[in-house]
């Protein structure tokens, strides 16, 4: 009796499509580099949409996805310390005259119209020579480390539809925390 109890929810777990675990926001590249005295990071980031937000997109809800930067140095007996945080802020829209989309960085400004999603969200996902820190901020003989996540705004959601976001799991996209070593 206690084992048919087990094995059902097991079952279930296994029949689950594992599209559902597939979509979301992922590092599929990631490298520092030191050029000029400053280290630069280049990434490529995959986002896969769902249904619900691929509908919200095209009916006019734009899409902010933050990018989380933190730089820090090893320690051996405490916590590692954080040496700098930079938050890249990215914009996703789609304007139903044109049929466009659009991508904004709005740290920067910069801005790209695309004819098409997968244009858009290749844009999105490619950060190019980001400056991470200046090598003279890293002192000599430590051991330096990035971590870098990013993840769908919800806050940034039109108020009506965020209720609905932080209720849904469906809109509870954010990236693995991914680490590299910088020095």
């Amino acid at each position: 009796m206690k084992s048919s109890r087990l094995l059902l929810p097991i079952l279930l777990w296994l029949f689950i499509p594992t599209s559902a675990w597939s979509q979301g926001i992922e590092f599929e590249q990631l490298e520092s580099t030191l050029v000029g005295g400053i280290y630069l990071l280049d990434a490529r980031i995959k986002y896969d949409f769902n249904d619900e937000i691929l509908e919200a997109l095209e009916h006019g809800v734009s899409l902010r996805i933050d990018i989380i930067i933190r730089i820090k140095k090893v320690r051996k007996w405490l916590w590692d310390r954080k040496i700098s945080e930079d938050v890249i802020n990215l914009k996703l829209e789609r304007h139903p005259l044109s049929n466009h989309y659009l991508v904004s960085n709005l740290n920067s400004g910069n801005r790209h119209q695309l004819q098409t999603l997968d244009e858009a969200l290749t844009v999105l996902g490619t950060i190019k020579n980001y400056k991470l820190i200046k090598a003279g901020d890293l002192k000599e003989g430590r051991k330096y480390t990035g971590d870098i996540m990013a993840k769908l705004n919800i806050e940034s959601l039109p108020p009506p539809l965020r209720p609905v976001a932080y209720a849904s799991e469906k809109w509870q996209l954010k990236s693995p925390l991914h680490k590299w070593v910088i020095k």
